[in-house]
C-alpha cells in the first residue's frame, strides 16, 4: 500500500516522519520542514492532487478540517477514492476519513495506531456495531460484479439491512465456511447475495450478483489461426455456457503455441494471462480426457485443451470437455474453491 503521508506543523512534520520509519511504501512530505528523507510542500492543493493520483492511502498529520478541505475537491466516490486517515500531531488519534472499507482506510488507521501506540478512531456503522462488512469481503475475495452501479446500491441495502437485524440469504455454487451473523443459506427472499461464476439469474427480490473469476479456458487451434476465429470460439462456449468473460481467471495451451498470434491477441485485448505447458507436464494431468492419436502425433500428448485447463486451474475440476468450433478446441475448469467470511 503506497502512502504520502504529510506533516503541517514542526511536531506534526517529526510524527510523520516516525510514521513513514514504521510503514512499508511510505512517502514523508512536509509544509514545514525540509530535512533528509522529507520532501517539502508549497502547494497542499497541488499536493493532494498527485497523492488522489499516486497513492493508496493518504495520511494527514494535523487538525481534520485541513484533511477535509484538502480533499474536498478530488473527491469522487468510495470505489476509488485512495484511503485517507487522519493523526494528531500529538499521536493521541489516528482518524478513519475516507474509505474505510473499499479503501481500506480503517485497515490503515488501526495499522497505524498500533505503530504508534495512538487510539484509533472508526466511524463506519458495520465496524461499530461488528456487522459483516460485504464491501470489504468482496475486495478482499477479489470477487467482481457485473453492473457496478447496482451493485453498489445492493451492497448498502445489505448493509442496512444487517444494521437492522434483518437476515440477508447467501447462495452459491461453492462449498463455505460458517456465515456470518445476519448471513443465512437461502434460495429466495428479500435481499440477498448469489455467488457464482454464471450470469445472474433471478435469486432473492434484490441480489447482488457477485462472480468468482476462477474459470479457465484450455486451448488448442490450428497452425497460424486468426484472432477473429479465437474470438468467435471463446465466446461461442461461454455464452453457451452461460458464464461471462469476467469469470475467466486465465487461458492456458501447450507451448507449441506459445506464440500463437491469433491466442496472444485476445489474451492482450481482453486482459488475460497465458498459461503454458509442456507435453510432459500436461501428459502429468490426471482426470478422463478426450484423447486424440492426431493430437499425441502432433504435440506429443493426447490432449491439449482440457489438460491445459485442468493444469492452468491448480488441478481443479474440468467444467466442460474438449468443443470444437472453426478450427479451435475449447475446454473449461474451475479452481477449487471454499468460501470464507
Amino acid at each position: 500500500m503506497k502512502l504520502y503521508v504529510i506533516g503541517f506543523t514542526k511536531k506534526g512534520t517529526t510524527l510523520a516522519k516516525k510514521i513513514c520509519e514504521k510503514m512499508d511504501d511510505a512517502n514523508c512530505f512536509s509544509m514545514k520542514c525540509q530535512e533528509e528523507g522529507i520532501t517539502m510542500v508549497s502547494s497542499l492543493k497541488n499536493w493532494t492532487e498527485k497523492a488522489f493520483q499516486k497513492a493508496d492511502g493518504i495520511v494527514f498529520v494535523g487538525a481534520c478540517g485541513i484533511a477535509v478541505r484538502a480533499i474536498a475537491p478530488f473527491l469522487k466516490e468510495k470505489f476509488c477514492d485512495p484511503a485517507v486517515v487522519v493523526v494528531d500531531e500529538k499521536g493521541s488519534f489516528v482518524i478513519s476519513l475516507l474509505s474505510g472499507h473499499v479503501g481500506k482506510a480503517n485497515m490503515l488507521t488501526n495499522k497505524i495506531a498500533q505503530k504508534i501506540n495512538a487510539t484509533a478512531v472508526i466511524t463506519t456503522a458495520t465496524d461499530i456495531n461488528n456487522i459483516f462488512a460485504v464491501d470489504v469481503w468482496i475486495k478482499q475475495k477479489g470477487f467482481l460484479y457485473l453492473k457496478k452501479e447496482e451493485a453498489k446500491k445492493m451492497m448498502k441495502w445489505i448493509s442496512a439491512a444487517l444494521l437492522d437485524k434483518k437476515i440477508v440469504g447467501f447462495d452459491t455454487i461453492f462449498e463455505y465456511d460458517a456465515l456470518p451473523k445476519g448471513i443465512q443459506a437461502k434460495k429466495e427472499g428479500e435481499i440477498g447475495i448469489s455467488l457464482s461464476i454464471y450470469h445472474e439469474k433471478k435469486k432473492f427480490e434484490k441480489t447482488l450478483f457477485l462472480i468468482a473469476p476462477i474459470v479457465h479456458i484450455g486451448i488448442g487451434c490450428k497452425k497460424n489461426i486468426s484472432s477473429q476465429a479465437v474470438e468467435e470460439a471463446v465466446f461461442w462456449i461461454l455464452k453457451k455456457e452461460n458464464i461471462p468473460i469476467e469469470a475467466v481467471e486465465a487461458l492456458s495451451t501447450i507451448d507449441l503455441k506459445k506464440n500463437e498470434k491469433g491466442i496472444l491477441y485476445f489474451c492482450e485485448k481482453y486482459q488475460k494471462p497465458l498459461h503454458t505447458f509442456s507435453a510432459e507436464e500436461l501428459s502429468k494431468a490426471e482426470g478422463n480426457f478426450t484423447a486424440s492419436d492426431f493430437v499425441k502425433q502432433t504435440t506429443g500428448v493426447d490432449n491439449v485443451c482440457e489438460r491445459a485447463a485442468i493444469c492452468s486451474c491448480d488441478y481443479g475440476k474440468l467444467l466442460l470437455p474438449k468443443k470444437v468450433y472453426n478450427g479451435v478446441t475449447i475446454a473449461l475448469a474451475m479452481k477449487k474453491m471454499t468460501i470464507s467470511f
